[in-house]
């Protein structure tokens, strides 16, 4: 078809790739994936796959597994037509999503990218905050036997985050990547390990109770949000000092370098906490399979883990966000008062959104069983926005690119003289031009995002509007103030049909969180 530029059989790095002086590797491109993807969305698939089914939850996770791997294969292959066709792509590029946005349908379209990427960005990392927030509070409790109110572990997590949000970019802070991802990787390893040890009683009476469609539609939610964070790809692969190798580490999967085995990893990763817990706990689990697990040093380092992947990742997350805005207030690229104040601003407004919802997300319910399935309606609305950049635009924006592509070098265009008369690809060529096999599968991939990103949004909306919210935490400081807080209850989910079931054989009174007599 006469993509030789794309990418190359013969040649690892293709004719025309572009090599930055300084970058990260494949390596360390692949731990930041392995980073972003791996941790906060995993420990709610247990939850997930039994509000659907076994089977259809398997088919669901199965489907946004290979789908989220073709679409971030996509969003690599546009960026490197990109590179290869305007060579401003080849210097720093603080939005190349954004950008990949403008060149293949307009300016509009790049605000409005600009736009979802910061609410999508900004809405994930106050769930990470106060994921690290609640963690931190069951450690110090387990710990230290602290009781500390979650606003004020809010505050605190803010203050620890603060100083690595100014970073210049990704490849200024892989050791980040490095801690998240080895963190994430740990924390499934035991969770796998307290599967095992649980597994001879929990599964003898694991009840499993009959499939909710509404249920059903909130998991697609979570399984997206698992396999999500595609707007930070782009970003990724633009600071590798060899950005084709992104690439043809998927294509060429015998090598088997970068994202293919990232995310092969991942989805075995999810199987194992998905499967194990279905089988072991049943619908005992709840939004988070930590409670569930019976060893107390073995949920409590992965409480800790947790803690530490949802921490480090806060900084992957908040780079988007933060290159957007800076791009469009001009703020220079080294560090100085202007990249302070910006930075600040916005990181200070995720904790704002924090302490204003101090109460939501998948596993910031573990006692309260009447709140926890209304809260997660947000969680889900968040996943929602998601569902567009991980399944939607990703094949728009690579269709219309590679159809521009093959026009353009149909007709001997030169790279220098794109822009002048740069014509965006219409529908009809894009039919036209496109083979029949790859308009299926991207048909498939959009129907599949856009069906099941409406009625999870739609649930999550009428989720939410039936919701009783906690009051913000600078409300309640200002009208009764926030003393600190404890919780005598168990810290453990018992298993079996009615939650009192332990493992050890120990009086499930003071043991277990909510057990049933």
């Amino acid at each position: 078809m006469g993509l030789s530029r794309v990418w190359s059989t013969t040649d690892k790095d293709g004719p025309t790739s572009h090599i930055n002086e300084k970058g990260i590797g494949w390596i360390i491109g692949a731990i930041f994936i392995i980073g972003e993807t791996a941790g906060g969305g995993m420990i709610a698939l247990s939850y997930a796959l039994t509000s659907m089914g076994l089977v259809p939850g398997l088919i669901l996770l199965i489907l946004c597994s290979v789908f989220s791997l073709y679409t971030a294969l996509e969003l690599c292959w546009t960026w490197k037509i990109m590179q290869n066709r305007w060579p401003e792509y080849r210097d720093h590029c603080r939005k190349p999503y954004g950008e990949m946005a403008y060149r293949t349908i307009g300016r509009k379209m790049r605000s409005f990218i600009a736009f979802m990427i910061c609410i999508t960005q900004i809405g994930f990392a106050t769930v990470l905050v106060l994921l690290a927030a609640k963690n931190l509070s069951i450690l110090l409790h387990f710990f230290f036997h602290l009781d500390i109110n979650q606003c004020y572990l809010i505050l605190i997590v803010g203050l620890a985050v603060w100083p690595a949000t100014m970073l210049p970019s990704p490849m200024h802070f892989w050791q980040a990547a490095l801690f998240s991802a080895g963190s994430s990787t740990l924390a499934v390893i035991l969770v796998v390990v307290g599967l095992a040890h649980d597994a001879p009683v929990c599964s003898q009476e694991a009840p499993h109770d009959e499939p909710n469609l509404m249920k059903a539609f909130m998991a697609f939610g979570t399984f997206v949000f698992a396999f999500g964070g595609h707007a930070t790809l782009p970003t990724i692969q633009h600071d590798m000092k060899k950005p084709a190798h992104f690439v043809h580490s998927v294509v060429l999967a015998i090598i088997c370098k970068c994202l293919d085995r990232n995310y092969y990893f991942c989805t075995i990763l999810y199987l194992c906490i998905a499967v194990g817990g279905y089988f072991v706990y049943g619908s005992t689990v709840g939004e988070a399979i930590i409670p569930s697990l019976q060893i107390k040093w073995i949920q409590q380092t992965v409480n800790l883990m947790i803690a530490v992947h949802v921490i480090t990742t806060i900084v992957i997350v908040m780079s988007p966000p933060i290159q957007q805005v800076e791009a469009l207030l001009k703020v220079p690229h080294r560090f100085g008062v202007k990249r302070f104040l910006v930075r600040s601003v916005l990181f200070w407004f995720v904790i704002f959104i924090g302490l204003t919802i101090p109460h939501f997300g998948p596993v910031l319910d573990l006692v309260s069983s009447s709140l926890k399935h209304r809260t997660i309606s947000i969680f889900k609305i968040g996943a929602s926005t998601m569902v567009l950049m991980t399944l939607i635009l990703p094949p728009i924006f690579y269709l219309s690119i590679r159809t521009q592509e093959v026009i353009w070098l149909e007709g001997n265009e030169k790279s220098d003289e794109a822009e002048p008369i740069h014509e965006r690809a219409t529908l009809k060529e894009i039919l036209r031009i496109t083979p029949k096999a790859i308009l299926a599968l991207n048909a498939a991939v959009l129907i599949f995002g856009i069906i099941g990103g409406t009625l999870s949004t739609i649930t999550s909306i009428i989720r939410l509007a039936d919701s009783d919210m906690a009051a913000p935490c600078y409300w309640q400081y200002f009208t009764k103030g926030l003393p600190f807080s404890g919780d005598n209850i168990g810290s453990v989910s018992c298993c079996g049909t009615f939650r009192n079931l332990t493992v050890s054989g120990q009086d499930p009174i003071g043991y277990c969180s909510n057990p049933d007599f």
